[in-house]
């Protein structure tokens, strides 16, 4: 028989543990809606700043053409024409008040940069032989909106690979686009423009810098350079002036991007030549300062910053599922939602509560919670019914005693 000592031991325990219960938040289950279903390859999906609408590249794999549909992914509605090269850089083409969209637009010159409204209207050619990209088969180029919606900063490549286009072209009319990617000078510089292409300004000359990218919030730019032959992030001033290196890795950093409150950067960093390959994710403050190793040993890339800067989602190849998200600290790391080995993140959604992505076929949204339940109440609501809890169970507790 059990001694009363220890009958009220066990009743306080399980107080405590239904307590922990009550006020834990509930956990929410991921769940994939399937919002494209067609014959063309669908991919970078972007939010509106609002999150009432996606746009994204259609493709037929020779032409590519920019729709935008409801955010459930009712009415698609094609907003370039599919009868050329229409495509996002890898940056969030929608201009911060969700007016205007920023895209590359290809021809027999190559791609350049326009801007025109979500309805397809009000179409703006910003450069003229801009050498956006050094071809289309490649990215890591750019271009980025000002936090005021009023300059843009972008890159020219140094070398327009015009031969090289032609071929692409060539070969993507018969249905088997090719080019010899040795072939391809990749040279670039950063330049700086109003949002309607006026004044051009060169922010960069040494033909190694690329991936331009404002600081949220601030004046600032990121880019990727390399002129001690290993790329580091470097920011400056939207004027070219006060260019700083913010990181001094081992390997070369393949990617970043800025979280949405502008006081950190999360990064891709490969290990150096003669180790075993790896990609690794780090953070580091806006100043430069305080790096810090998240993940070690896998292929790590594709950091995504939830809005409220808590939190940072990626890609994996080389773990047990593709697609996984932990705390801006490293901690707390989960798989994201049910597995696809050919899920491509691209990007959270304004509210928090959803990632779009691609398989390269179709879109997906991964619902992170259920959009019509109420916040987590976390230590509010939750809190209250457990200290209720607790104040019955200990008063029953001192009736025994």
């Amino acid at each position: 028989m059990k001694r009363a000592g220890e009958v009220c031991m066990n009743q306080k325990t399980a107080c405590i543990v239904l307590l922990l219960i009550a006020c834990a938040p509930p956990a929410a289950a991921a769940s994939v809606v399937q919002l494209t279903d067609d014959p063309a390859f669908d991919a970078y999906p972007f939010w509106s700043p609002d999150g009432d609408r996606i746009t994204f590249v259609s493709s037929d794999g020779v032409h590519a053409g920019i729709r935008v549909m409801e955010r459930d992914g009712q009415n698609p509605v094609p907003v370039t024409d599919d009868r050329s090269w229409n495509l996002f850089t890898e940056f969030d083409p929608w201009s911060p008040d969700g007016k205007k969209l920023l895209f590359l637009s290809g021809d027999e010159e190559g791609p350049d940069l326009w801007t025109m409204n979500p309805d397809g209207t009000g179409k703006v050619r910003l450069t003229e032989n801009g050498r956006i990209l050094p071809g289309l088969t490649l990215s890591g180029y750019g271009a980025d909106w000002s936090a005021d919606g009023k300059r843009i900063v972008y890159t020219s490549c140094l070398f327009d690979n015009s031969a090289i286009w032609e071929t692409f072209v060539a070969t993507a009319a018969n249905g088997s686009p090719a080019v010899n990617l040795s072939d391809i000078r990749k040279d670039a510089d950063i330049w700086i423009m109003d949002a309607d292409g006026g004044n051009k300004k060169q922010l960069t000359t040494g033909g190694d810098a690329l991936l331009p990218l404002w600081q949220p919030h601030g004046d600032r730019i990121a880019y990727l350079s390399d002129p001690s032959g290993k790329s580091e992030i470097w920011t400056m001033q939207s004027d070219g002036t006060g260019k700083t290196q913010m990181t001094f890795s081992e390997g070369n950093v393949s990617g970043y991007s800025w979280s949405p409150d502008g006081t950190r950067i999360a990064y891709v960093v490969a290990a150096p030549p003669g180790t075993l390959p790896e990609f690794s994710l780090r953070v580091i403050e806006s100043d430069g300062s305080g790096s810090e190793q998240l993940t070690t040993g896998n292929w790590d890339t594709s950091p995504v910053w939830s809005p409220d800067s808590s939190r940072i989602a990626f890609r994996s190849e080389s773990r047990d599922r593709k697609l996984w998200v932990m705390e801006s600290d490293g901690s707390g790391l989960a798989p994201l939602g049910p597995d696809n080995p050919t899920y491509m993140m691209q990007q959270w959604s304004p509210d928090g509560r959803t990632i779009v992505v691609s398989d390269g076929n179709d879109l997906y949204a991964i619902q992170l919670e259920d959009p019509a339940a109420p916040a987590s109440p976390g230590f509010g609501v939750a809190a209250a019914a457990g200290a209720l809890f607790l104040t019955v169970c200990l008063l029953r507790l001192r009736k025994q005693e």
